[in-house]
């Protein structure tokens, strides 16, 4: 059964005011990513009970009201290629996946990691219902080694391997969920060392482990770029110095390190010295990720 229902909303600063439509009691949310005549490149799909989630009402009011997430939607518009292979790490209900996957560029493939089970529920149903076929989801979280993990639930985001993020010290884990390394995976589900590799990861203050375990990746020369999250996980202690010990070894094989401008689409240098919350970008010099100031 299809419906239409009205979201308005203005709780916690997120402001919402869209039709959208419904079906068999999910939400379908047209993606700000058109085709040629305008179409939505994909819909992502998720249930009615999520509503009061706080990050479902932040993805919808972004993605209703000019795109969600600009800098990074548009970075990867403009970096993906034909062939390449995008690591999804942290995949939520695939934004991002549904993206990489329905490039322009075409034959793109998708590994998406998503260890919270709910999600990655959503998520494979995203994948059926817009009919893609060149996307692998692993529900597992990513670090640097192969064992079982304890993951702090918050919204449907947010999520967090205890002791990343020093905010959540003290949260009784909510469950265990496998983790893996990048290394491995690709070992194990895409063995072709030829294919140029994009990274999002998204993973509140375990980056610095998810590089670790991808570093023969990292080594390779394969991978052109990573989006990463400097949170305020990484504010002090022993998760500052695991992300300044990250940056150093990407630099040492050979990213440079940018940081969203105020204005869309222009880079700053990111300084890992000075206090910064916000994504940041690793990537080969001979990149092109447009214009840095």
């Amino acid at each position: 059964m299809h419906q239409a229902i009205q979201i308005k909303s203005a709780d916690a600063g997120t402001n919402i005011n869209a039709t959208l439509q419904t079906e068999n009691g999910w939400l379908v949310l047209p993606s700000s990513l058109k085709h040629a005549d305008d179409a939505a490149r994909f819909k992502l799909n998720f249930p009615l009970f999520y509503l009061s989630d706080a990050g479902a009402a932040d993805l919808i009011a972004q993605e209703t009201n000019g795109g969600y997430d600009p800098p990074s939607r548009n970075l990867f518009e403009r970096v993906l290629r034909r062939g390449d292979l995008f690591l999804d790490v942290g995949a939520h209900w695939g934004f991002f996946t549904l993206q990489a996957a329905t490039h322009p560029a075409g034959a793109i493939d998708v590994m998406a990691f998503e260890p919270e089970l709910m999600n990655a529920v959503v998520l494979t149903e995203n994948i059926a219902r817009n009919k893609l076929a060149n996307v692998t989801v692993v529900c597992a979280a990513c670090g640097n080694e192969q064992r079982l993990a304890p993951l702090v639930t918050n919204s449907s985001m947010r999520h967090c391997i205890v002791g990343a993020d020093a905010r959540f010290t003290g949260r009784t884990p909510s469950k265990w969920v496998p983790l893996v390394t990048l290394d491995r995976a690709l070992e194990d589900l895409h063995n072709d060392g030829a294919r140029r590799v994009i990274i999002k990861i998204d993973a509140e203050g375990f980056e610095p482990n998810i590089v670790a375990g991808a570093a023969s990746l990292m080594r390779s020369g394969r991978v052109a770029l990573i989006l990463w999250e400097s949170s305020e996980a990484f504010a002090e202690g022993a998760r500052r110095a695991a992300m300044l010990n990250m940056v150093k070894f990407l630099g040492d094989c050979g990213f440079r390190h940018v940081r969203p401008a105020e204005h869309d689409d222009a880079w700053l240098a990111f300084e890992p010295e000075r206090r910064y919350v916000g994504n940041v970008v690793s990537f080969l010099p001979q990149l092109d990720v447009g214009r840095i100031v």
